[in-house]
């Protein structure tokens, strides 16, 4: 258990992660390392006690870079969660307990983009590009519509 600990700890060491992520790393080390399924539950388990392994602060840490970095969506921040091996029970607990508003995550990206989007000459390409931006963050056309509107004063 003791390589298995070792690993994780090393793995864990570059950034937060999911008990998910950790298992499925100590899972495809067990072969090279000769260590069994019990040893990766107990150091799972080591790790949890610790407090190295929280999927709710995974959660609350990756919620909060994406926001400040590269805002985007409820709906794709919950899609890339589950990706990562978040449960959904975990998932939706955290966002019924915190609240993100939409708009203003929508403004904030554009706010990013808006540099690049004023070379652009015609209102209405500037209007679609930038929609588009926001619906490719997963935002609704309603919420880039409006966040458009408020940027530019229209």
């Amino acid at each position: 258990m003791e390589k298995a600990l070792s690993l994780a700890y090393r793995y864990l060491s570059f950034r937060p992660r999911t008990v998910i992520e950790v298992e499925k790393y100590l899972q495809k080390k067990a072969l090279k390392y000769l260590f069994t399924a019990g040893e990766i539950a107990a150091a799972l388990e080591l790790l949890k006690d610790q407090g190295y392994l929280n999927d709710l602060e995974f959660i609350k840490s990756f919620v909060n870079s994406r926001n400040l970095l590269k805002p985007k969506s409820k709906r794709v921040l919950k899609m890339e969660l589950k990706g990562l091996g978040v449960s959904q029970m975990n998932i939706d607990t955290y966002f019924s307990e915190n609240s993100t508003d939409e708009g203003e995550l929508a403004q904030k990206a554009l706010r990013k983009k808006m540099k690049s989007l004023s070379l652009i000459p015609d209102e209405k390409k500037r209007f679609i590009k930038a929609v588009s931006f926001l619906q490719r963050r997963g935002f609704s056309y309603d919420v880039a519509k409006k966040a458009y509107l408020q940027l530019t004063n229209i």
